[in-house]
């Protein structure tokens, strides 16, 4: 897959998501417009609650959206007949919470996705799989279960389990906001890697000193939209949305 600058990997248009009880719907993301372009940075930050988790999940329709258009390489995935299973598998998802599966191996947690979907061989899988926990520092444990693993290891194979798909796009959610402070590092180290290997990225994260660190573009989030973006210079020292500059006063 390549485009050009012009070009949206993803292009979303007048998004909306609402969640409904019986009372009434409460309303999370509205109107949201933004495109992503293929070799972007972007991190989307904001307060707790604002939204940022629920777009990322609509990307991938992990959540259904309510209204709007999502373009992914030029395709309405939110359209009736689309195939979002084909979809998904060039979109790298990684959660807070890992969702590796416990009672299979490191190995095996690698290499299942792209034996059963894309139908290639245990051999090519588990040679793609070797390469990247060389990448992510993990080789030697291979044969280990997710149980047997830290929180810092369990985040960077769930990273390499993504990768291992191959995908054009990798979506980060607070992916070290489960993790004890001295194993935040070595996950961030991992997605400065990618970054700098030009991985397409979008990250929803509160470690502000590495967005700036690392983003080409950052996203304010708050009040179920997009307030305001921009390049992390500008976005850190020339705030203009006061919303931000208030969020940015209580993080910094």
């Amino acid at each position: 897959m390549t485009t050009d600058q012009k070009t949206p990997l993803i292009e979303v248009k007048h998004l909306s998501k609402a969640f409904s009880n019986s009372r009434h719907d409460l309303e999370v993301l509205t109107d949201i417009n933004v495109n992503f372009y293929e070799g972007d940075v972007a991190f989307i930050v904001g307060p707790s609650g604002a939204g940022k988790s629920t777009f990322l999940r609509c990307l991938n329709r992990l959540e259904e959206a309510t209204a709007g258009e999502i373009y992914f390489e030029g395709e309405n995935i939110l359209g009736n007949k689309v195939d979002i299973d084909r979809h998904r598998q060039k979109m790298g998802m990684v959660f807070q919470q890992f969702n590796l599966f416990p009672h299979l191996s490191v190995m095996s947690n690698l290499t299942i996705g792209p034996i059963k979907l894309q139908g290639i061989s245990k051999e090519e899988a588990e040679e793609r799989a070797n390469k990247l926990l060389k990448r992510v520092k993990l080789e030697d444990r291979a044969n280990s279960f997710p149980n047997q693993l830290s929180g810092g290891q369990k985040q960077r194979i769930a990273i390499a389990r993504s990768l291992c798909m191959e995908p054009d796009v990798m979506l980060f959610d607070e992916p070290t906001s489960a993790l004890d402070p001295e194993m935040v590092g070595e996950v961030l180290e991992v997605m400065r890697e990618l970054a700098e290997d030009k991985m397409t990225m979008i990250v929803v994260t509160h470690e502000m000193a590495f967005a700036r660190e690392v983003a080409n573009r950052i996203l304010f989030m708050a009040d179920r939209q997009i307030l305001e973006e921009n390049d992390p210079v500008n976005f850190f020292e020339n705030p203009k949305n006061e919303r931000l500059r208030a969020f940015l006063d209580k993080m910094i």
